[in-house]
């Protein structure tokens, strides 16, 4: 059993910074895009570490206790959907929490039952995103066309499955292999681009091939540069901010919302980079330190009911976006303070007994 792979957290890190970046409400023009257009890459590294923490999982997880976790990962994680759009609308769209709940459980069904070879992994990137490519865009609607495909907003199972499994073979792979890729597919980058960058081409959710390698790039770019590194302090920011990456997800949204409420707005963007970021450590290490006091009431299904009930009544019940986004964010951070416990919840009996130090880490990492 491998002992607690930092580079992971590392990778979760940086891709939190980025977010940082690419959620401040500021529109660049010109040259400056490139800001907004290389920090709208940390799903991509995000999804691919979840991929990678899921082949732990399916060595001692059974797919029951995967399946009722998730879906109700899925469910809360509307909460995150609601602070971005405060409206029953948001119900009908994929974000963050749900492609994560679906890509983790189709690599858990491949690593469970298929054990593919590695090989197979970087093959299956590649037709996750010729599907959505070639195939998506010709197909009539359909009821579940909106968690497959997409060709406005969402993060839709094609292409974004891509990312999982690429962060899999990232991961197994030399990491000779690695740097070998990312120049591959920075080449290829600069083939397709030739003659012209047209920005429309660097928009996430209608993926284009350009963006697809651009992602390549970066994947590829960050394992490799994160597995090269041997040893991190654990005092490391970006380790923080990583081993605490969904209550991140939650706190930097609602404060950066905040802010652009406040007119905070108007700064200049550098400052409000760092105001979000210094403001969301300083409320997480307040959160965390709160939660102590909360968790041993999250060992029993009665507040997970009532978390669940809320994140769906609320929007239901009231049309006022402050008060919706407000409440979102409370259930949503109360979700990321806990999210160990629901899965507690959800095991079954073999994953419940104490587990050795190494494992304990492993399990905290996935």
């Amino acid at each position: 059993m491998k002992e607690y792979d930092y580079s992971l957290d590392a990778i979760k890190g940086i891709s939190c910074i980025l977010m940082i970046m690419a959620h401040i409400p500021l529109y660049f023009n010109g040259n400056e895009r490139v800001f907004q257009i290389v920090a709208g890459l940390a799903p991509v590294l995000f999804f691919a570490v979840s991929g990678v923490t899921t082949t732990l999982q399916a060595r001692r997880r059974s797919f029951r206790s995967m399946l009722s976790f998730y879906a109700l990962f899925a469910v809360i994680g509307f909460s995150y959907n609601l602070m971005w759009r405060p409206d029953i609308q948001a119900f009908k769209i994929m974000d963050v929490p749900q492609i994560i709940a679906l890509g983790v459980l189709s690599v858990y069904l491949l690593e469970k039952y298929l054990k593919p070879p590695l090989y197979l992994y970087l093959l299956l990137s590649l037709i996750a995103y010729s599907v959505h490519g070639f195939i998506g865009h010709r197909l009539p609607d359909f009821p579940l066309k909106s968690v497959l495909f997409t060709e406005t907003i969402g993060f839709t199972y094609f292409p974004w499955m891509f990312a999982f499994v690429a962060g899999i073979f990232a991961y197994r792979c030399s990491n000779r292999v690695n740097l070998i890729l990312a120049l591959c597919a920075g080449l290829l980058l600069a083939v397709v681009s030739y003659g012209g960058v047209h920005e429309a081409d660097f928009v996430k959710y209608n993926m284009s091939v350009q963006y697809l390698l651009l992602s390549l790039v970066v994947l590829f770019g960050v394992f490799y540069l994160f597995r090269r590194k041997k040893s991190y302090t654990s005092t490391n920011l970006i380790l923080y901010f990583g081993k605490h990456s969904l209550l991140f997800l939650f706190t930097h949204l609602f404060l950066i919302l905040a802010f652009d409420r406040l007119g905070l707005g108007r700064l200049y963007i550098v400052w409000m980079w760092g105001l979000a970021l210094v403001c969301t450590y300083a409320a997480m290490r307040i959160l965390l330190w709160l939660g102590r006091y909360i968790e041993h009431y999250m060992d029993h299904p009665v507040p997970w009911v009532l978390i669940v009930v809320g994140v769906v009544a609320v929007p239901l019940v009231t049309s006022n976006r402050d008060f919706i986004i407000l409440a979102e964010a409370v259930l949503g951070i109360l979700f990321s303070l806990n999210y160990k416990k629901l899965s507690s919840l959800m095991s079954a009996s073999p994953s419940s007994r104490p587990l050795p130090a190494t494992q304990e880490a492993l399990h905290d990492q996935a």
